[in-house]
């Protein structure tokens, strides 16, 4: 039997003593899309952190545990965690422009983040990146190589940081709110791409989104979640069409669908 890709078993996390998370349990499997819904401050972002092992010196796991491929990230050394960030688990962040380093160009960025797992020579990255520039509908990949993260949008930005997360093809991806950070007319757009990016390397997705609409539309499973609480948990179609918690209807009801086409 298949270990799952992602497993909290549960898990309770606390900043600076004060608990913000609470038994929280959930299970994803390589290649699906797993949705992390509710308003801000509810947890969503704190849980992706602590699998990354990013929650900073604030940030405690006082409780439970949580496996990646079998392995329980929260009792391995730093250096191997760091080691597992790239190949194995990935990460758009909310604005991935901020993410960038300012005064490095951005194929400069790619290649130190490939060569810090494996020998490859800069022609490959840049190589791959085109590539993968090209998929998500970024023209012009060698002008984009050669700038600064200031010379481009912010919409490209996030897409580069969807390339950084994905040109190494982990496992398992983090998205902490892809979008929020985007126009609305270019935010279904990135969404259309990630799944695409699911789709030619087979990476389990774990979006984290305040918006349930967006769950709606690209999740397999989706966890609602409500002041550091697991409140419902189960196949999208299911909890959409049939919520069993107040908290879920209401969200439901709030935020317009991405209609698919």
């Amino acid at each position: 039997m298949q270990q799952p890709l992602l497993e909290m078993q549960h898990v309770e996390i606390s900043y600076d003593g004060k608990p913000t998370v609470f038994d929280f349990n959930l299970q994803m499997e390589l290649g699906e899309i797993l949705g992390i819904v509710g308003e801000s401050g509810s947890g969503k972002s704190t849980l992706i952190k602590a699998t990354m092992g990013l929650l900073g010196s604030a940030g405690t796991v006082t409780r439970g545990d949580i496996y990646v491929k079998g392995k329980n990230v929260l009792d391995i050394q730093n250096d191997e965690l760091r080691q597992m960030r790239g190949p194995e688990m990935g990460m758009i962040f909310q604005n991935c422009g901020s993410a960038l380093c300012s005064i490095r160009t951005i194929g400069d960025q790619l290649y130190e983040s490939m060569e810090q797992h494996r020998a490859i020579k800069r022609a490959a990255v840049d190589l791959l990146a085109m590539q993968l520039f090209e998929k998500i509908n970024l023209p012009d990949g060698e002008r984009i190589l050669k700038s600064y993260p200031f010379e481009l949008s912010g919409g490209m930005n996030q897409r580069v940081g969807i390339v950084m997360a994905m040109i190494q093809k982990p496992d398992l991806l983090f998205a902490d709110e892809p979008t929020s950070a985007l126009d609305v007319t270019v935010q279904a757009q990135v969404i259309r791409e990630m799944m695409a990016m699911r789709k030619e390397f087979g990476s389990g997705i774990a979006i984290v989104t305040h918006n349930i609409g967006v769950v709606s539309y690209m999740a397999d499973k989706v966890a609602v979640m409500h002041q550091g609480h697991l409140v419902e948990y189960g196949n999208t179609e299911d909890v959409i069409n049939n919520p069993q918690e107040t908290y879920t209807r209401k969200l439901i009801q709030a935020v317009p669908k991405i209609r698919r086409r």
